[in-house]
């Protein structure tokens, strides 16, 4: 990059210092302005991103037409960045058809989401929360749990991509069948060892279902009414992905009723606002999207977005 010319990258949401301080050795001017709403950031944005500009932000950031067209009326922003492995957030085609470029990172974090995807199966298999919130209470009674165990059960995996062919990878560790679901026939060769078939034969068939597909217009209630029927009462459902993927108020519904067994979810519609009927179930294990977020995935995504960054002006 000329150094005469001066690029700035401005940071809105939390980001790992190593991208930060590799983008500032390169030569680009670091503005950091963190916990501010969209109305907020694009006055700041007026005030600052005058020179040709790039935005980092976080998948709980999101970056519509409005904001897209605002950025284009008030500012010089030429890249979004959304420090996540998917671009749900963003109106991605929008704004390539304004001609802003947006970044993300694919392949951030799907060791840790499979991890967390596999560590809420085991605890739910396990009773360890249970049995832990029993221990704190002063209770010792091995009798008060049926655990179960993963060999020889069937998991089904919708989406099999980074995160779901390593979940896959983890249940043949277990000695499980393994189903999957996935919109790319290229997959049955690549993973000879998954049996492939239709959503509905894996619903039925599964003992565990765990999606792990992007959101968009084609995934959306992609387990509705009808298809979260075809369950059976034993099954255990996970939910690693995205919000929206799965019919919130028809899962809530089955969990009170006992149609399905338990669920493990990581995400919701309207995050950070979950639907409070999830706190009374006692089926069901709730983390605040945490499946992709450790120590060495916020490194590895900020890493990748500078370098990406760095490539598209390492000429110029």
């Amino acid at each position: 990059m000329n150094r005469k010319i001066k690029v700035n990258v401005f940071i809105a949401d939390d980001l790992h210092k190593s991208g930060i301080t590799m983008l500032k050795d390169f030569g680009f001017v670091i503005y950091v302005k963190k916990g501010l709403d969209n109305l907020a950031l694009l006055r700041y944005l007026k005030l600052k991103a005058a020179n040709e500009s790039i935005l980092i932000f976080r998948s709980v950031r999101i970056i519509d037409k409005w904001f897209i067209d605002e950025l284009l009326r008030t500012t010089n922003i030429k890249i979004l960045c959304t420090a996540s492995t998917g671009t749900d957030n963003v109106d991605v085609e929008y704004a390539k058809m304004k001609k802003i470029k947006v970044l993300n990172v694919p392949d951030g974090n799907y060791v840790s989401a499979a991890e967390h995807t596999f560590a809420m199966l085991l605890a739910i298999v396990k009773n360890i929360t249970e049995a832990n919130d029993d221990m704190k209470k002063d209770i010792y009674d091995y009798k008060r749990y049926l655990n179960y165990e993963l060999r020889g059960k069937t998991i089904g995996i919708i989406g099999v991509g980074r995160v779901g062919s390593t979940v896959a990878k983890y249940a043949r560790a277990f000695n499980m069948n393994i189903l999957g679901n996935d919109i790319k026939p290229g997959l049955k060769n690549k993973y000879p060892w998954i049996k492939f078939v239709s959503k509905e034969e894996l619903l039925k068939s599964s003992n565990i279902v765990s999606v792990h597909t992007p959101l968009d217009s084609s995934t959306r209630n992609l387990l509705d009414k009808n298809r979260l029927s075809l369950l059976k009462k034993s099954t255990v459902l996970l939910n690693c992905a995205r919000g929206g993927i799965v019919d919130e108020s028809v899962l809530i519904k089955m969990l009170k009723q006992k149609k399905i067994f338990f669920a493990g979810l990581d995400v919701f519609v309207n995050e950070p606002y979950i639907n409070k009927s999830f706190l009374e179930l006692p089926n069901i294990i709730l983390t605040p999207h945490l499946a992709g977020k450790t120590k060495e995935s916020r490194e590895r995504i900020s890493l990748n977005l500078a370098k990406q960054i760095i490539e598209i002006y390492k000429f110029k």
